[in-house]
């Protein structure tokens, strides 16, 4: 699928604005804060319904304005999806196809991105790591959710509970209920998460190999705070669980927190066996993050049939030669790309990709380039 159509009004520094990208792929050029990220969000939007930027969304709109509208036209080889978005101050309403929909619609392209942020993914905390895991690994599999939202909603109420019994509001036997429903979803939990890796690791490293000319050998390594010795089944997850909440019981109550689980787990990322938060280059930690957003589209193509639009915000420059061409070999006539840059640089690509270049300033988009 690609887009073939985006009309933008009153969405931040875009008043009325018409694109007609390229099937392929698109470079935007520009100075800061002319309005390169934006032109992205409202792609986004349409994609998602949401901003990757803000959840408060009327921040989007356009100042001293009381409505934005963001039209899209997606295509395939079968088929037409026709986006249109309206949001105002505390009201949305989303049409696809001139359907109403209500919450994330099924049907919707699909949209990868990468933005210089998502380093943390290699050398932030670990919440974004579980993030990414949570929201963008688990999603292919329908129920991870499910599991999530449950082992969440426990550890709430088991905390709650911990607070209760501190201050004698309740007896220690109180809790044996929710160590049950906690070990139970969390043992299913981390189980599905090592099958992830599992299953998903030989082909990051096939992607990572690949971008970086067979130099680097990637390695994702899972840590829990469990201390389990992989294989294990489900049930050796949850005896190893309860054990464990049984050991640590009083520190527990003493600090009103669960303080094992899932949702203290952590992974990293190892380069021919080193640690790549700690020892890594900032381009070794970005190939990285590139290597995650090319498996996320082949995984999107592999569920859905169809390859989702890709979105590089000021990336794809900072890479190397080598690793932007060993990107455009993963992506070049399969996938809609839209690049940000502020630079003049210039980037050799395959004789048959037909590439379109726009200028944008100050919220008025040009098309001074298609070859």
């Amino acid at each position: 699928m690609y887009l073939k159509r985006l009309e933008i009004a009153n969405l931040r520094n875009y008043n009325n604005q018409i694109v007609e990208p390229n099937v392929f792929f698109n470079i935007f050029s520009g100075s800061n804060a002319q309005g390169k990220t934006n032109l992205l969000e409202a792609i986004y939007l349409s994609c998602t319904g949401k901003s990757f930027r803000t959840q408060k969304e009327s921040e989007i709109i356009s100042w001293q304005k009381n409505f934005l509208c963001v039209n899209s036209l997606f295509e395939t080889n079968t088929r037409q999806v026709e986006v249109k978005i309206k949001l105002q101050p505390n009201k949305k309403r989303i049409e696809v196809n001139g359907v109403l929909i209500k919450g994330y619609p099924l049907g919707w392209p699909g949209v990868v991105m990468f933005k210089p942020e998502h380093l943390a993914l290699v050398k932030g905390a670990p919440l974004e790591r579980r993030r990414f895991l949570d929201m963008e690994l688990g999603s292919f599999y329908p129920r991870y959710g499910y599991l999530l939202g449950q082992y969440n909603r426990v550890v709430i109420q088991r905390n709650n509970m911990l607070k209760e019994i501190k201050e004698k509001k309740e007896e220690v036997t109180t809790l044996q209920v929710w160590n049950k429903q906690l070990c139970r979803y969390g043992a299913e939990l981390l189980f599905l998460r090592m099958e992830i890796f599992r299953l998903l690791s030989p082909l990051i490293r096939e992607i990572h190999h690949d971008l970086t000319s067979a130099e680097e050998e990637l390695d994702v390594r899972y840590f829990s705070t469990l201390k389990i010795n992989m294989p294990a089944s489900v049930d050796d997850i949850y005896v190893q669980f309860a054990k464990r909440l049984q050991e640590i019981a009083k520190e527990e109550i003493k600090r009103s927190q669960t303080l094992i689980g899932p949702h203290r787990d952590d992974f990293s990322f190892y380069i021919n066996g080193k640690d790549a938060k700690t020892y890594g280059s900032q381009g070794q930690q970005r190939t990285i993050v590139l290597t995650l957003k090319i498996f996320q589209i082949l995984q999107w193509y592999k569920e859905a049939g169809e390859y989702p639009i890709l979105l590089l915000d000021d990336v794809f420059f900072e890479l190397d030669k080598n690793r932007r061409m060993a990107l455009l070999k993963w992506v070049e006539g399969l996938v809609q790309t839209f690049v940000t840059t502020t630079g003049e640089e210039k980037i050799s690509f395959n004789n048959n990709l037909t590439v379109k270049n726009f200028f944008i300033r100050s919220g008025k988009i040009a098309n001074i380039e298609e070859r």
